[in-house]
């Protein structure tokens, strides 16, 4: 039974790469199929040059992603059938793994470790990949000081969360899972909350100074019934050239935030339509809609694989040779959740691009749609976005709807 049971634990990771794998083999043909054309739409706006620059650095990027895709797959696999968190467990005999700090302790170190198997891929994205194609401005010593802070942070908040979460699971009885998940949605909210203040542990803030696109913003904000604690210029040019713009922070800590790239590149009226659509997400309320279906999502994840806790077969299939609540927390959140969100990410994906239509439909309420297709024709070539990914790949992978698409919609609204 725990044999077959692993085969198919097997064929689940094989398949999941395989899929990924054809996705990315897909989406490399069909950009390279259309390299050499601009596409009618954007003909006027975008060189040749600039979309063929585009299609080339979205293969450089899907070409290294697939090779990501394949560690990831050896590595779930080493972690479960073999033995890797059963090495994990006895590398720290002098611990107790089953006690609160034990567990913490091994679950953190295995956070860490996965965080630390990702600084090569980040290194060669950043200074090979971004590099050839003129997007990175980091220098060695802020990427070394982005990696030590990210371990750091990753480091204390796991140890925190797993923490209190075990804590949870041996104090609260058969209930556990119910208040696991209301301990957990807590954590995403406040996390959704404190998410400017976390930035700035490797960005600078500093306030917006072009006083006539102040003016602009501020008559938008009003316009719009928007509250900010302030408009904010991000220091994004220190890593790289690619420009962007959000809204970080959640109720009342809620900030207004530009790459100073960004500034460069778009006019006042331009920027204008970006904050917009962006004001369109608060005002659909797509980050609390967005947060609500993420917490139901860990709610049926806990109330139907919660019951694996205690499950011999469970441990047993997964190659997982001790029974322990941390052990348990590290397959449900390094492998289950993975899995599982393998099977939703179109419908993931399709949710986001629907609310990406209706900021953009919102935008053109209060400014103009004209504006805002500039804005977004000059962040797809400044930023090498392509404008022809492969429908099938982009309907599982894109958070944005395809180029032409949304500028389809806007010209329709």
């Amino acid at each position: 039974m725990t044999i077959n049971y692993q085969y198919f634990f097997i064929f689940l990771i094989l398949f999941a790469a395989i899929f990924e794998l054809w996705l990315n083999k897909r989406q490399i043909n069909f950009v390279c199929k259309n390299k050499n054309k601009v596409p009618e739409a954007f003909a006027k706006n975008i060189k040749l040059k600039d979309h063929q620059k585009a299609a080339d650095y979205t293969v450089a990027k899907t070409q290294f992603g697939s090779f990501g895709l394949v560690i990831s797959a050896i590595i779930t696999y080493y972690l479960t059938i073999g033995g890797g968190i059963n090495q994990l467990n006895s590398f720290f005999t002098h611990i107790d793994v089953t006690s609160l700090i034990g567990g913490s302790l091994v679950v953190t170190i295995l956070a860490v470790l996965l965080s630390a198997i990702e600084i090569p891929s980040n290194f060669y994205s950043t200074f090979v990949i971004e590099e050839k194609f003129g997007f990175n401005k980091t220098k060695t010593k802020t990427f070394i000081s982005d990696v030590l802070i990210d371990l750091t942070t990753t480091a204390a908040v796991t140890f925190v969360i797993i923490y209190i979460s075990l804590w949870i699971i041996s104090a609260l009885g058969a209930s556990w899972w119910f208040w696991l998940w209301v301990f957990l949605s807590s954590v995403i909210i406040i996390m959704s909350a404190l998410g400017p203040l976390l930035q700035q542990l490797k960005n600078k803030f500093s306030p917006l100074e072009d006083k006539k696109l102040k003016v602009i913003i501020e008559k938008l904000l009003k316009k719009c019934g928007f509250e900010s604690q302030g408009l904010f210029i991000m220091n994004g040019s220190l890593r790289s050239s690619h420009g962007n713009a959000f809204f970080g922070g959640f109720g009342k800590t809620k900030r207004i935030i530009f790459f100073d790239t960004l500034l460069d590149k778009l006019t006042h009226k331009e920027i204008e339509a970006v904050i917009a659509h962006e004001l369109g997400h608060f005002k659909m309320n797509h980050v609390k809609k967005f947060m609500a279906i993420m917490i139901t999502i860990l709610f049926l994840s806990l109330y139907v694989l919660g019951g694996l806790k205690d499950n011999p077969l469970f441990y047993e299939v997964l190659g997982v040779e001790i029974m322990s609540d941390a052990n348990f927390l590290m397959l449900f959140n390094f492998v289950l959740l993975n899995y599982l969100f393998f099977f939703i990410k179109p419908a993931m994906a399709f949710i986001s691009r629907k609310n990406e239509y209706e900021a953009d439909a919102y935008a053109c309420l209060v400014a103009k749609g004209d504006d805002l297709k500039r804005s977004l024709t000059k962040l797809y070539r400044d930023n090498a976005s392509t404008l022809t990914p492969d429908p099938l790949y982009s309907s599982f992978n894109h958070s944005h709807p395809p180029a032409l698409m949304r500028i389809k919609a806007i010209d329709n609204l």
